[in-house]
């Protein structure tokens, strides 16, 4: 398999940079319903244009519901970059956002539940995924009050990175990069402060099930809950008709440690993925599905098959 020359990567990577500065530049001047439809135009552009990602999405939606037709993964698959445009307009859109703003296209269900996590004094683990607008839903929890970091993957292109991370910290969270984090995490948590996670990305340290197939998972919300008593809050903030939007803080999930480090991460992550499945299932066109979620497990289990 070929691989593109590192001149190649780092072009395109300055080339992506630029881009989606002139995008901030533009889109931060527009009005908020004019920036939405750009957006949905764009994603649907990006649809046509991208080959590649629009078969990956495609087929991870043939492997995740096997009885749909090709035809109805493609009008899925179409209506995925058709969100992710608008989520990415409102993501430009959102440090300059005021609460009353986002609250003309924003309700919140839950907040109770978030609040009672806090109540333990141990700091808060937000578990969500690439799912609806969920930085729009952080931006808005911040304007609520509440402290928040977040655990990011950093773009391979450094000015890509340093934008995003902008933006982030503009909307009033934290950013800390992943694979560095441990520490900025212990210590945010000590302080009675929220850590956002999203581990619904390829990864080796654990294997679920996603859609009845195994799947590679960080195990690091499950270490960090184990560890330290923080409790687990699932949420996420669904795509309404008319491009609003739903947050919904679902119960804290606490888990008792046995002894056994790697099948109780299991397990946290197992529940963790259980309740993502739920939520993809019923809105599977706000999930990002541009991404080889099952490319571990596959490498993993097709070249040692389990036992058994």
């Amino acid at each position: 398999m070929s691989t593109k020359p590192l001149w190649r990567k780092r072009l395109e990577g300055k080339l992506g940079s630029w881009g989606l500065r002139m995008a901030w530049g533009l889109f931060r001047l527009l009005p908020l319903r004019v920036a939405q439809r750009l957006g949905a135009a764009l994603g649907l552009l990006a649809y046509a244009l991208s080959a590649r990602y629009r078969r990956v999405a495609i087929q991870n939606l043939r492997r995740a519901f096997p009885e749909w037709s090709h035809a109805h993964a493609r009008r899925v698959a179409r209506r995925v970059f058709r969100n992710f445009g608008v989520s990415m307009a409102e993501f430009f859109k959102a440090p300059s956002m005021t609460r009353a703003q986002i609250e003309q296209i924003l309700t919140l269900e839950g907040r109770e539940h978030l609040d009672a996590a806090f109540s333990d004094g141990k700091g808060v683990l937000l578990i969500t995924g690439h799912f609806g607008n969920w930085e729009l839903m952080a931006r808005y929890l911040c304007l609520l009050g509440y402290p928040i970091a977040v655990i990011a993957r950093e773009a391979d292109d450094k000015g890509t990175t340093e934008l995003i991370t902008m933006l982030r910290e503009r909307s009033g969270y934290r950013v800390f990069p992943r694979g560095n984090a441990a520490r900025l995490v212990l210590k945010a948590l000590r302080a009675n402060e929220a850590v956002g996670i999203l581990p619904d990305q390829n990864a080796g340290d654990v294997f679920v099930e996603f859609f009845g197939q195994k799947a590679g998972s960080v195990a690091g919300p499950a270490v960090f809950h184990l560890r330290t008593g923080a409790p687990l809050v699932p949420l996420f903030c669904v795509r309404l008709p008319n491009d609003h939007h739903r947050v919904e803080i679902l119960p804290p999930m606490r888990f008792q440690p046995t002894g056994d480090t790697q099948a109780d991460s299991q397990g946290v992550m197992q529940a963790l993925h259980d309740v993502l499945e739920q939520y993809v299932r019923r809105y599977p066109d706000q999930w990002l599905w541009l991404h080889d979620r099952w490319k571990s497990a596959r490498k993993r289990f097709e070249n040692h098959p389990p036992i058994g």
